[in-house]
This record gives C-alpha cells, sequence and structure tokens, in this order.
C-alpha cells in the first residue's frame, strides 16, 4: 500500500466522521451508510498501520470509534454480516490492548448468535471466537490477581506478562507514541527492532515507572532482526 493509499483513507474517514455528525440515529440508510463508512474506515486504516508497524498506537482508538457505531448498527439486521467482519478484522489489528480485544471479540459473538438466530443455524465461528474470548478472560485475570507465572503465552515466543497488566494496557499507547518520535530518524533496516524495543522500554521506566522486557530479553536463545 503506498502513502498516497493511506492519505486517501485517512481522508475518507475524516470525511465519514463529519458526514455522521449530527445525524439521527433512526435506522435511515443514510444514517446506516455513514456509520459502515466510519467502520470500514477505522478497519482499512487500523489494518495499514500494522502492517506497516508504523502509528500502531492509533489501533485502539480507532477500535473504540468502531464498537461506538457497531453499537448502533447492530440493532440492523441488513448490517450484522459485514459487523462482524469489521470486529474480527480490527480485533487482529489490535495488540498490547487484551481488554480492549475482548470487548470486541464479545460483541463480535454477540453478532454471530444474531446471525445464527437468522439462518435458524449454528457456525463454526462462534466456536473460535469463543475459544478466544476464554483465553482473554482467564490471562486478564490472571493479571489482575499478579499471577504471571500463570499467564498462558498466545504464540511461540515469550512475552513480558506485564503486557497483561490493566497498567500496562493503559499507558501504552502514549508510550509507543513517545518511543517512536525518538527512533524516527533510524532507517527501519536490520537491528531496528532493537533500537526500538529500547526506547520502549526507557518510555515505559522513565515516564510510567514500569519494567518491561522487550522480545529479545525473554527469548535469549532466538536471534532477532
Amino acid at each position: 500500500m503506498t502513502s498516497e493509499d493511506s492519505n486517501d483513507y485517512r481522508r475518507e474517514l475524516a470525511a465519514a466522521r463529519r458526514a455522521v455528525e449530527g445525524l439521527p440515529r433512526d435506522g435511515s440508510p443514510a444514517t446506516l451508510d455513514a456509520c459502515w463508512e466510519v467502520c470500514c474506515g477505522d478497519v482499512l486504516i487500523a489494518e495499514e498501520n500494522l502492517a506497516a508497524q508504523d502509528r500502531v498506537w492509533e489501533n485502539a482508538a480507532l477500535a473504540r470509534e468502531l464498537l461506538s457505531m457497531a453499537t448502533y448498527l447492530e440493532g440492523y439486521d441488513s448490517m450484522l454480516d459485514g459487523l462482524r467482519s469489521a470486529l474480527a478484522r480490527m480485533a487482529d489489528a489490535l495488540y498490547d490492548h487484551p481488554r480492549l480485544k475482548l470487548s470486541l471479540l464479545e460483541f463480535e459473538l454477540q453478532v454471530i448468535y444474531r446471525l445464527e438466530a437468522l439462518c435458524d443455524g449454528e457456525s463454526s465461528l462462534s466456536d473460535s471466537v469463543q475459544e478466544q474470548i476464554e483465553f482473554l478472560r482467564r490471562n486478564i485475570a490472571r493479571a489482575d490477581r499478579g499471577e504471571w507465572t500463570r499467564i498462558e503465552p498466545s504464540g511461540n515466543l515469550k512475552r513480558d506478562p506485564i503486557e497483561w497488566s490493566a497498567g500496562y494496557e493503559r499507558v501504552i499507547d502514549e508510550a509507543d507514541e513517545k518511543a517512536c518520535a525518538l527512533v524516527a530518524d533510524r532507517p527501519r533496516t536490520m537491528g531496528f527492532c532493537f533500537a526500538w524495543w529500547h526506547a520502549k522500554a526507557e518510555v515505559l521506566r522513565a515516564d510510567y515507572g514500569l519494567e518491561w522486557r522487550s522480545p529479545a530479553l525473554m527469548n535469549p536463545g532466538v536471534r532477532f532482526d
């Protein structure tokens, strides 16, 4: 995706936000279409941020905006299929926010149940989403109790369990934006990840009192580039 595409998405989302302002939530086609345009813009920009590993700190705000629109759109059967896809894609684009991701998946499951009721049947989608929800709930509960050693990994690489804490989730977007500014002049070539992780750890320690260990520290036998 080119920077021109990115700018187009951002302009379109800004226009969609302006279009939805002041519209009565009356179920009219104009209102539904306007709200849906905001949802689409939120998802496209979040996915773009994640793919480019740039401005990822925006994704939580985009997810919250999507949820606010979804709460309204979910009341209309014609919007359910697209809404389910948008919620799933946003959940996939969201990192470092287990509680917010849980909200997205819980809403997606609600939409799936609505779709199943309309089709008078069941799908395998609900089982997969329910598994993700249960995984998030378990780890969030363990983090809230300070049971760091009981937190289950979500992949092959170990990550610092502090990433499951409410304190980390609350400040990580601001911290990431600050860390990104510190390495803005470094070329994103081999070894960039180490500079990024160092900047992130320093910001979290100095500005928020959080000791965070990078993937390199958590996985000493793994080579990163």
